[in-house]
């Protein structure tokens, strides 16, 4: 009974934030890859995650302060920080430094580079992944980008296989 009430409420706060996504019409923005000596400049750190020591939905975005945008995360106050004008290379040590909060272990980080539909760099993802000895999918964290009225809104979520897996296979 208790297996089935968890299930049920996993189930509808999934279905309930996925239909809230739904309804954030806007126009998703693609990843690339990207070399951290591209990084220059001075950066908005947002730092999503690290909530306690088993927590690996983490992730940093450092979002270029010049690039027009402004960005928001579609999250509680409390799963994030934000930290203004950080120069570059400040800003990918503090991202780094902040994947060890856990106690899963990092195996390395992937910079990606968010692009506007114009195909402009505004912003850069920073991701940490997991050794598979910790968990069983080294990248656990899905995220998107939508870019409506010059707004970029971050989500991020669990991915739903190691969501399963993590859940017993329920």
């Amino acid at each position: 009974m208790k297996k089935l009430r968890y299930t049920v409420i996993a189930t509808t706060c999934l279905v309930m934030v996925l239909g809230l996504q739904a309804c954030m019409a806007g126009k998703e923005l693609s990843l690339g890859s990207a070399d951290p000596t591209e990084v220059k400049g001075t950066y908005t750190l947002i730092l999503y995650g690290c909530i306690n020591a088993v927590d690996v939905a983490n992730a940093a975005v450092l979002v270029d302060e010049k690039s027009g945008y402004t960005f928001d995360v579609y999250a509680l106050d409390a799963m994030y920080k934000v930290k203004r004008d950080i120069p570059a290379v400040q800003a990918l040590i503090e991202a780094n430094t902040f994947f060890h909060c856990g106690a899963a272990s990092v195996r390395e980080t992937e910079l990606r580079r968010i692009v506007d539909p114009a195909g402009k760099t505004i912003a850069y993802e920073l991701k940490p992944f997991y050794k598979p000895l910790d968990l069983q999918e080294s990248e656990v964290l899905r995220s998107s980008y939508v870019l409506k009225d010059g707004k970029v809104t971050a989500s991020f979520s669990l991915d739903p296989t190691y969501q399963r897996k993590n859940d017993g296979g329920r």
